[in-house]
């Protein structure tokens, strides 16, 4: 697997939607084209944030696009209305979308929602968690994998003992890099690890840098390591999208090959 095929396009405010109603979407939309003219084939998006729009739009003028794949966001309070939240992310996702069939639901506490906050950090709230949201979801017959989000490292826990997740995303930067200490369990457990915003949503970049490869280097920190199997970034733009493809690019010539580290039969995320 090439550096290249580890990037997913993260949709979140790559053009107007609920988090930015004002943007000027064209940037973003020719961003996408960019992102699937090169190669990335993974779109990680979230029903309720209104840019799912978008990413049809694009595809419907592109056409077929060999080897795509769609994960998108199920979000829930913990002891919340599961059943009908995932059934409402699927049903809005494939809709909205324009596609059949989901690549992999990943499944999110809403951690806004969650009344009582000591449950975050309870084992077995969050392995109920898992466990139902992956009935649920695949209860549907419209995807094809579960994901965990995990907001910390009892949820990393928690996922990494429900044998229907097979692998776990959490945000990943130099600014919350608290999952490194927890990704040889994901490997060794034969599950893959979904690196989350590598830029922190554009706050760890640096506007003085000269050259790509300068100002995306928390970007090269987050490829250095063949753990971290899919790495999500938003691009808005196709100047955005060519600095983070020339980095990439950059970050597999410069690094020597290393050997799997998985064991055979291990599961892979599916999305990969």
């Amino acid at each position: 697997m090439t550096d290249l095929e580890r990037l997913c396009f993260g949709t979140s405010t790559f053009v107007a939607g609920r988090l930015l109603p004002g943007k000027d979407s064209r940037p973003g939309l020719e961003a996408l084209r960019t992102a699937l003219n090169a190669g990335v084939r993974t779109i990680h998006s979230n029903p309720h944030l209104g840019t799912q729009w978008a990413v049809r739009e694009v595809l419907d003028e592109v056409g077929p696009v060999a080897g795509l794949r769609h994960l998108v966001k199920a979000e829930c309070p913990l002891r919340g209305d599961l059943e009908a939240r995932i059934n409402t992310a699927i049903e809005m996702s494939t809709g909205q979308l324009g596609i059949a069939r989901i690549d992999a639901v990943v499944l999110q506490v809403d951690l806004k929602r969650t009344e009582r906050a000591e449950l975050l950090n309870d084992p077995k709230a969050l392995r109920d968690f898992y466990r139902h949201g992956s009935r649920v979801a695949f209860a549907s017959g419209r995807i094809s994998a579960v994901y965990a989000y995990c907001h910390g490292p009892a949820a990393v826990r928690a996922a990494l003992r429900e044998e229907p997740i097979t692998a776990v995303a959490a945000q990943y930067h130099l600014a919350s890099p608290w999952p490194i200490s927890h990704l040889a369990q994901i490997s060794q457990a034969g599950r893959g690890f979904v690196g989350m915003s590598p830029l922190n949503r554009g706050a760890l970049i640096d506007p003085l840098a000269r050259t790509a490869s300068s100002r995306l280097r928390p970007l090269a920190w987050v490829l250095r390591d063949p753990r971290v199997e899919t790495i999500a970034i938003t691009m808005s733009s196709p100047e955005h999208v060519n600095e983070v493809i020339d980095t990439v690019r950059n970050s597999q010539r410069s690094r020597p090959p290393v050997p799997a580290l998985a064991a055979p039969g291990s599961r892979r995320p599916s999305c990969d």
